[in-house]
């Protein structure tokens, strides 16, 4: 079976399939999957917000392919207007806000650098892929940073918070944000960089992927060779990137319960994000969801999760940006 990423469509259905597994492997702790929703957040919301991620995914792809043909220059490629773009879909084709805002941000990147790979005729592996990221996102423009700022108004999280007046990058709320960014010739990969220390997804792509290449992927391939149960692997990869990462977005909406500033609230609420990692840890050294006793862990920590109010959104992120790095490097469910 040839399994080959062969075109701009391949790398659509791969960030698809992506998010589509990530959400349905259960029961990850915490978040959204078949057997448990969020709120108004429903399983299969999430399910048509995965799939609404496509179209940009396909575009992103495309123009990354021009780029590595030469007929596109870099600046020109629109990342964050075709961030936009995926979340302003993914609100569309269900009845809530955005499911998939964070992976947008790392998908549609993702699948530009697919694309150039393509274009240039390059192996698609995990290594080309971080290199190539790297090299798009450093090219990207102030025009690109004010979209994303648009994309992230148009979420109306109550997890954004607020950020403090003396912080180096506009507030999303502010009416004058695209009108400081230009000021200040403020791109999306500088955005990226500021916002860093206080957003997982930002580090993660300031870094160029890093935490799903070094614990993600190894941990999905290891987990399917081992158990062979696809679910198992997704949740087990989840909660090593959760033990090894102190998840944002729980120390954002623990500490945002005393602050409403960022990075303030992130600062707060490390504390409860250190003990959500080593939960996670623990409940590895069970076996997580290939064991009885890890899945009673697995289980009970999903509870914990759920009575505090917290889910540990960015790992779930980057567990699906996993599962994409995977699907375009040749692995098929």
């Amino acid at each position: 079976m040839d399994k080959a990423v062969r075109g701009p469509e391949d790398v659509m259905v791969a960030a698809q399939l992506a998010a589509a597994l990530e959400v349905s492997a259960w029961p990850k702790p915490g978040n959204v999957h078949r057997i448990a929703d969020l709120g108004p957040k429903t399983f299969e919301r999430f399910l048509a917000g995965s799939l609404a991620l496509g179209p940009a995914c396909l575009e992103a792809a495309r123009r990354g392919l021009l780029v590595g043909r030469g007929r596109l220059d870099k600046p020109s490629l629109g990342l964050g207007r075709l961030i936009e773009r995926a979340i302003a879909d993914d609100g569309r084709w269900q009845g809530v806000g955005p499911t998939h805002a964070g992976f947008a941000m790392l998908c549609v990147p993702l699948a530009a650098s697919a694309g150039f790979l393509l274009g240039k005729k390059v192996m698609m592996n995990v290594p080309n892929l971080r290199r190539v990221l790297g090299i798009l996102l450093r090219a990207t423009t102030v025009e690109d940073a004010i979209h994303l700022y648009r994309a992230l108004r148009e979420t109306e999280s109550s997890k954004l918070g607020r950020l403090r007046p003396d912080a180096l990058l506009p507030d999303v709320g502010d009416p004058k944000a695209e009108e400081l960014l230009a000021a200040r010739n403020l791109t999306l990969w500088r955005v990226l960089e500021l916002s860093s220390s206080w957003d997982l997804v930002a580090r993660e792509l300031s870094r160029g992927l890093e935490l799903c290449a070094r614990v993600g992927f190894p941990r999905l391939m290891a987990e399917l060779e081992e158990h062979g149960s696809l679910n198992a692997a997704v949740v087990n990869t989840y909660l090593a990137l959760l033990a090894e990462a102190e998840d944002t977005h729980v120390a954002r909406a623990w500490g945002l319960r005393e602050t409403p500033y960022m990075p303030d609230a992130v600062l707060r609420g490390r504390e409860m994000a250190r003990k959500v990692s080593e939960r996670a840890r623990k409940v590895l050294e069970l076996g997580g969801a290939a064991t009885p006793k890890g899945m009673e862990a697995v289980q009970a920590m999903d509870l914990w999760l759920r009575s505090l109010g917290l889910n540990p959104g960015s790992c779930a992120d980057l567990t699906a940006c996993t599962l994409m790095l995977a699907l375009l490097t040749g692995f098929r469910p």
